[in-house]
Parts: structure tokens; sequence; C-alpha cells
């Protein structure tokens, strides 16, 4: 059985060693899927040992199934360039996958300006993952968010993926709206059209839910920031979502 760490990235010239230094020491091989980078991330994935394989991104469920495909293990640990690989994952990754299961999700301890998101719905946050390369595959109607279809048995590995969603505060709000743009189109694909309500009261639910209900309070300042930039994605969703459907001539812009 061979282990294929799969790491999917565009312009990640700060974070991508570091993430692919998480997983040499148990993994057989790194693959990097570079989508189109303008910065020095591939030359500095190839001298840390990786193979690189350039896709022109276009939507994370098609990215993310080429690596599958692209992959030479028999079982796939994804990752992201902003991800690493906990030690206790690197010790029991091997013996979850031999005892036979299609599937494994793994918590995630996410990282915002280096505190430990604990509440607001970022922890446990259990996301799949470790898995058999032949039993599993990505929705390709997902394309933000993508969605592992399996075939066979999942479990859960205590085992966690150590996440720096973002380093900066301008780095977090880019990155909401390069999702709401995604998924604004993604909904528009559909058939779905924007509503006012939408864009008023989503955004605030959206926020509500994370902050109090959720007790992301409990973080305190990185905790509220992180609630009202998930709640400022569902904005540019939902007003985005908006623009498109009143506004033909608007289709030729982007957010991000």
């Amino acid at each position: 059985m061979s282990l294929s760490a799969v790491v999917v990235a565009q312009d990640e010239e700060e974070r991508i060693a570091a993430c692919i230094a998480s997983v040499r020491g148990f993994c057989d091989e790194v693959l990097v899927v570079d989508g189109g980078s303008r910065d020095a991330t591939v030359r500095i994935a190839e001298e840390a040992g990786a193979r690189v394989v350039s896709r022109p991104f276009d939507d994370f469920a098609r990215q993310h199934e080429f690596a599958r495909s692209e992959a030479r293990g028999t079982c796939i640990l994804s990752l992201d360039a902003d991800e690493r690989a906990s030690d206790d994952l690197a010790r029991t990754a091997r013996p979850a996958l031999e005892r036979g299961a299609a599937a494994y999700a793994l918590p995630f301890r996410n990282h915002f300006r280096g505190v430990w998101l604990r509440h607001g719905g970022f922890h446990p946050d259990f996301h799949l993952r470790l898995f058999r390369k032949d039993l599993c595959r990505y929705d390709l109607t997902r394309p933000v968010h993508e969605k592992l279809i399996v075939q066979g048995a999942v479990e859960r590995l205590e085992a966690p993926i150590l996440h720096f969603t973002c380093s900066s505060l301008a780095q977090c709000l880019a990155k909401m709206e390069r999702y709401g743009e995604r998924a604004a189109w993604s909904l528009f694909a559909q058939g779905r059209r924007g509503q006012a309500w939408e864009v008023a009261f989503r955004p605030l639910w959206r926020f509500v839910r994370g902050y109090f209900l959720r007790g992301g309070f409990l973080d305190g300042a990185a905790g509220a920031a992180m609630a009202w930039a998930r709640a400022y994605e569902a904005y540019a969703r939902y007003a985005r979502l908006w623009e498109l459907s009143q506004f033909p001539e608007s289709r030729g812009d982007a957010l991000r």
C-alpha cells in the first residue's frame, strides 16, 4: 500500500515548503498540482522534493479530481498549501489505511493569526482527506467546497490537520471574495437568482450563528474577525448572485 500526499496550490510560495515538509517523512510521493502560479511556488515545491504537474485552474472540484487521477499511490492524503500534517497524523495514517476503510475524516485545527479557533463552528471540523484512490472521486457538480464521493466505509481518525487559514486579514477577505465569486457563479448556473432578502439577511445570519450560537465569542477578537469574514463571504456570494441575475453586463466582471 503506497501513500501519495497531494497538494493543490497556486501562488503559495510562502507556505508550500512547510506543507511539503510535513508529509515527506511518511508519504511515498508528494504531488503538487499547480494552477498557474505567477510566483516561485513551482520552483520551491520542486526544490522541496515534490513532483509538480501544472494544470490551469478552473474550479476546485476538477482540480482535486485531476490531482487524484495523477497520484501514483494507492491511497491519497489531500492537503492545501496552507495545511500541515500533524505528528499524530504522520504516525497513524498508514495503520489506519491498513484497517480497510475507504476514507477517513480528519479533524482540522483552524488558526487565524496564530490563534487556534476552538469555537464558532471551526472545531471540531472534520473533512474527508485520507482515502483509497480507487474507491473515491470528487463530485464535479460541486465546484466550491468540493465533495468526495466514497464507495465504501467512512471512519473518523482523531489525528488532526493543522490549517493556517489566513496569515492576514487582507488575505482572509480576498479569500472570502474568491469563494463568494465562485459560489455565486455555481448558484447562477443552477438557475438560482439573487433575492433582496438573501443579500440583507444571509450575511447577518452567518455572523449570528458563528459568533453567538456556536460560541465564536469565546475565541476573542480572532473569533469575531472570522465570524465577520464568513459573513462577508455570504454577502459577496448573494450580492454577486443578484448582480449576475439583474445585470448581464456584469458577467465579465469578477470580485477576485
